[in-house]
């Protein structure tokens, strides 16, 4: 088996989406799927189905392994499910180990209510963790209207990406069967790429080229029955089935023999989503799998290999598992199972270059101005939405409709949000219709709505009550 190691480079903003939706709240992963650089060495090298193709991108004889942040020529991994830490200030800075933690807590232990941590990446360099610092930027965008020249209307959507700058590392392995295309390979990969979403606009520029770096290592002096499988990749198992499960087997999880997966010690956290194949135009079927960090505590008479892959989809870099890591080993932890690793997060360097500030020009003034406008426009939109969605079925009736007409009114005429509150309270509290605003709740979820904060308030009630008054009359 060959290994090459590699480090991709963020030159500009890269969107990794966690899902394939174009609608609704969407994330970025703080890592880049292994899939992302079967990708990039499939459009170089892949002309047609034939037994070399076959081979690099079908086989699972070639994993394109996991980009993970990285500082100082070390892999960072996700914070594994079984380090948890106090809710409480007190102690807020301990680390505990779940899978070690005695089975009669004591009270001290037990009253800083420990919870598990489950965001971030760390470096573990001796008895230091240290937090990688994953930047993110938020952007507005509307879709293009290339008749008008203008924004499409009821198009508008946001886009979260990793900030340029990032450092990441990651493997390709390749067994002996195809180590003779590792230079091909490598050569496809290398250089200036583009990978995720929008990349023929400004995001999506890498660089990658060849590094070496430490990796995550096991710990080969353990002697316990219990093997710790450390998922430094997302896992998928299918059942007998074929279908997606949460509880994969003995075997499944590399072992040999008789044996059983502790599930009071295990830490397990899941994922789910639809890969959209861009060939067929169409989504993959729903992957369902355990989630990158989990950790399971297997009871076994033997030991696979320090690191291996398991599972399906190997070739995308899922299934990667090491086998009793070492900062996850007895020597690492105290007898209460108290963590000795100093945590922390990643200190700012002078080498990190600020971003450059835009010199201001009208044209950036009015862009900046429109897009504020957007973002304006958004913000009240979805509070209305969800006012609607909630609460239309209380105001049902066209004496509602004609209410809520005289509160757009007032809206229309007063842009101070202290004076319109003001006037719409009076509103409310006179007239033949305080007792229809006092009953079901009516009064409590328009004040309540106009106490939402960073939003304008008239923008908002104008438009709110001119939707509730189409919400009363149908």
């Amino acid at each position: 088996m060959k290994t090459i190691q590699l480090q991709c480079t963020l030159l500009s903003d890269v969107i990794i989406s966690e899902t394939s939706a174009t609608t609704g709240n969407r994330h970025s992963l703080d890592f880049i799927p292994g899939n992302n650089f079967l990708g990039i060495a499939a459009s170089k090298l892949y002309d047609k189905e034939n037994e070399k193709t076959h081979l690099l991108f079908h086989s699972g004889k070639v994993r394109f392994g996991d980009a993970h942040p990285s500082l100082s020529g070390i892999r960072g991994i996700r914070i594994p499910a079984v380090v948890f830490t106090p809710k409480l200030k007190n102690g807020a800075d301990e680390r505990y180990f779940h899978h070690l933690l005695p089975a009669d807590l004591p009270k001290e232990i037990r009253e800083k209510q420990l919870k598990q941590c489950r965001d971030g990446f760390y470096v573990f360099d001796g008895e230091q963790a240290t937090e990688v610092n994953v930047g993110k930027t938020f952007a507005l965008k509307s879709a293009y209207d290339s008749e008008n020249r203008c924004s499409q209307d009821h198009q508008l959507f946001g886009y979260e990406a990793l900030n340029k700058g990032l450092t990441l590392y990651f493997e390709v392995e390749l067994d002996d069967d195809a180590t003779q295309y590792a230079e091909e390979l490598t050569a496809a990969l290398c250089g200036t790429r583009h990978l995720g979403r929008s990349r023929t606009a400004q995001y999506g520029l890498v660089e990658i080229k060849q590094a070496s770096f430490q990796q995550l290592k096991s710990d080969a002096a353990v002697a316990n029955e219990e093997v710790l499988v450390y998922a430094d990749g997302r896992l998928i198992f299918l059942d007998e089935h074929g279908l997606p499960t949460f509880q994969p087997t003995l075997r499944q999880l590399g072992f040999e023999g008789e044996g059983e997966i502790l599930w009071e010690k295990s830490q397990v956290r899941t994922f789910s989503y639809a890969p959209w194949n861009f060939k067929r135009q169409a989504f993959d079927s729903q992957r369902c799998g355990i989630e990158k960090g989990s950790v399971l505590v297997v009871k076994a008479n033997n030991t696979p290999k320090p690191a291996s892959y398991i599972g399906h989809y190997k070739q995308e870099g899922f299934g990667r598992v090491v086998y009793n890591p070492e900062i996850l080993s007895q020597n690492k932890a105290d007898h209460e199972g108290k963590a000795k690793f100093k945590f922390e997060e990643q200190k700012k360097t002078q080498s990190e270059e600020p971003r450059k500030e835009v010199k201001e020009t009208p044209l950036l003034a009015y862009l900046k101005r429109a897009q504020e406008k957007d973002k304006r426009v958004f913000d009240v939109q979805k509070v209305v939405n969800k006012f609607v969605n909630k609460h239309a079925d209380k105001f049902k009736g066209e004496r509602f409709a004609s209410q809520w007409g005289s509160i757009r009114s007032l809206a229309m005429v007063t842009s101070d949000a202290t004076k319109l509150k003001e006037s719409v309270i009076t509103f409310l509290d006179h007239g033949v219709a305080k007792k229809q605003w006092d009953e079901n709740g009516r009064r409590e979820c328009l004040e309540e709505v106009m106490n939402t904060p960073n939003i304008s308030l008239q923008e908002l009630l104008i438009n709110l009550a001119s939707e509730m008054a189409k919400e009363c009359k149908d």
